[in-house]
């Protein structure tokens, strides 16, 4: 993917193994700086809303939201309103602002993917998608230890350590996924 754009929940997934203490990612692969600098990402202004008022809280996701927020410069914020062709409001299909802003804006901008964790509402955003892929935070794990960029069982490990802070311990698509590796 050269150009994609995130949401809050998969942007704090990918930046929970930095936050949590029993993962060292001074040695171990650090997902966030991989998507940072591996493609061109760009952020809805109400993702980045989000991950301020997520950043006022004293948990793994405030700290998360925190480590995001700090690589700002490493992403590019953009208003998805302010884009032609999109609407004067964000639609209500059912989903909170940041996930909206963020198919409204990756449909605008012709995105290579759509980065989401949205895993209760998986078919509704890529319904609303438009020749845009739905990219998950697992599947863009595995899909790096497919490419070489990480080892299977580095890709396993950033699963294990992100799944109990984001309540995917039960969720069968992350099961899935992870057993593709």
């Amino acid at each position: 993917m050269e150009t994609v754009v995130a949401d809050t929940c998969a942007l704090v997934s990918l930046a929970i193994p930095k936050a949590d203490a029993n993962y060292e990612t001074a040695v171990d692969p650090d997902p966030l700086q991989y998507i940072l600098t591996g493609a061109e990402v760009i952020v809805p202004l109400q993702v980045e809303r989000e991950l301020h008022e997520m950043a006022g809280y004293d948990d793994i996701h405030a700290a998360a939201a925190t480590n995001v927020l700090a690589a700002s410069d490493h992403y590019t914020r953009l208003d998805p309103l302010d884009r032609t062709g999109t609407p004067d409001e964000l639609p209500d299909h059912g989903l909170d602002e940041g996930e909206i802003a963020g198919i409204v804006l990756a449909n605008a901008v012709g995105a290579d993917g759509l980065l989401t964790d949205e895993f209760q509402s998986l078919a509704r955003v890529h319904a609303l998608l438009e020749d845009v892929p739905l990219v998950t935070t697992p599947r863009l794990l595995r899909d790096y230890a497919r490419n070489g960029h990480l080892r299977p069982e580095q890709a396993r490990t950033l699963i294990e350590t992100i799944a109990p802070h984001r309540s995917w311990g039960s969720n069968a698509y992350v099961q899935a996924v992870r057993a593709t590796l």
